[in-house]
């Protein structure tokens, strides 16, 4: 007679989100099958919930079943209504936030740092070699604007820096460009258009380093020609890497073990779902259990490194604070690693040289969304 421990995800499968959401199902399910728990469980039973177009009345479906153990959803909007409906653990698996704070959701194990913590090891980075610079110019737009603006401001005050932020509508990036002061460091947080229209306008300027969040890919960043060259970006996971972990399978055995499962690669999100199970599991080997409070008590007191490198929660807060994101920056042609120091994989070029060829013209761009 079998027993399995039942595991319940909710995540889009279907609407705008489908494609990160059933990533993130190709990630569990792999992890479902590889993890070895010992007895009673001699299986791992995994059920997905779609989350669209009502992820609270999902998560109410999925707790409803009395499942051993509860993951998701992918998006901050959806993990915010399904983390909502329910007063039972739910491990965070694509919603890295600073809204899912242990004061406002205390039942949440959140995986991943916050999104809006990136401009930390942008400005640790240009502080690490450059003294002068004073001045923060942050451009920011979308849902997580008020966010991304108290993350840069704290972390800006811990290294000696003045911030000027500013928020502007969806869709007008152009006019907000064309009216943002000078200053030796930019940052810019908005949807892939909206950046893109504000970076044919605002690299053309001096600044000393420039950040833009959504600049790690090639194909959206294509057409800055030079003026990408030395821009600064928020990295991604590195699915060749082989550095060893003390929870799970390397970077480069999970992108091979799930490749061959699913016959296509890993994306970030899929790994974000895989080191989810990791750490659920090792919560429930600690504990013995599947109660929810002993769960979440082992949840809170691990520290381990996965193959997206350390975990640790923030022990007032509930927020992520071992694992750091990595900051990239274009260097002939090629996004490399510069920021933390112990997975940098080219040395961070300092100050940013100014290109005398002309960019391609601003984009029109209606864009409404900004990055989850």
């Amino acid at each position: 007679m079998t027993t399995p421990l039942t595991v319940a995800l909710v995540t889009p499968l279907t609407g705008p989100d489908a494609a990160q959401g059933l990533a993130g199902l190709r990630g569990v399910t792999l992890w479902a099958r590889d993890e070895r728990f010992p007895a009673p469980w001699d299986e791992v039973s995994l059920t997905a919930y779609d989350a669209y177009p009502d992820p609270a009345a999902a998560m109410r479906a999925a707790v409803a079943a009395r499942p051993d153990a509860l993951l998701g959803p992918y998006s901050h909007r959806a993990a915010l209504a399904a983390c909502a409906a329910t007063d039972r653990v739910v491990f965070n698996t694509g919603a890295p936030s600073t809204r899912f704070v242990r004061q406002a959701f205390p039942n949440v194990v959140n995986i991943a740092a916050a999104t809006s913590t990136w401009p930390r090891g942008v400005l640790a980075a240009v502080r690490t070699v450059d003294r002068r610079a004073r001045k923060v110019v942050l451009l920011a737009s979308g849902d997580t604007a008020v966010e991304i603006t108290s993350m840069a401001r704290a972390a800006a005050a811990g290294q000696a820096f003045e911030v000027a932020s500013h928020v502007f509508a969806p869709g007008k990036a152009t006019l907000a460009a064309t009216r943002l002061p000078p200053g030796d460091v930019l940052i810019v947080h908005a949807s892939p258009g909206d950046e893109l229209a504000a970076a044919n306008i605002l690299l053309r300027r001096p600044w000393r380093a420039a950040a833009f969040s959504t600049a790690v890919s090639a194909q959206a960043t294509a057409s800055l020609g030079d003026l990408r060259e030395q821009l600064l970006a928020p990295g991604s996971w590195m699915p060749e890497s082989t550095q060893l972990t003390a929870a799970g399978p390397t970077a480069r055995e999970f992108t091979a073990d799930y490749t061959a499962l699913h016959g296509v690669a890993p994306t970030e999100t899929a790994a974000w779902a895989y080191v989810t199970g990791l750490i659920l599991g090792r919560a429930i080997r600690f504990c013995g259990g599947v109660q929810d409070a002993s769960v979440l008590a082992a949840a809170r007191g691990i520290d381990t490194t996965t193959l997206l490198g350390r975990f640790r929660l923030d022990e007032a807060t509930g927020l992520q604070v071992g694992h750091q994101i990595p900051i990239v920056q274009w260097q002939d042609g090629a996004s490399r690693t510069v920021w933390p120091r112990d997975a940098a994989r080219a040395t961070f070029a300092h100050p940013r040289r100014i290109t005398s060829r002309p960019a391609s013209p601003p984009p029109t761009t209606r864009s409404t969304s900004t990055p989850a």
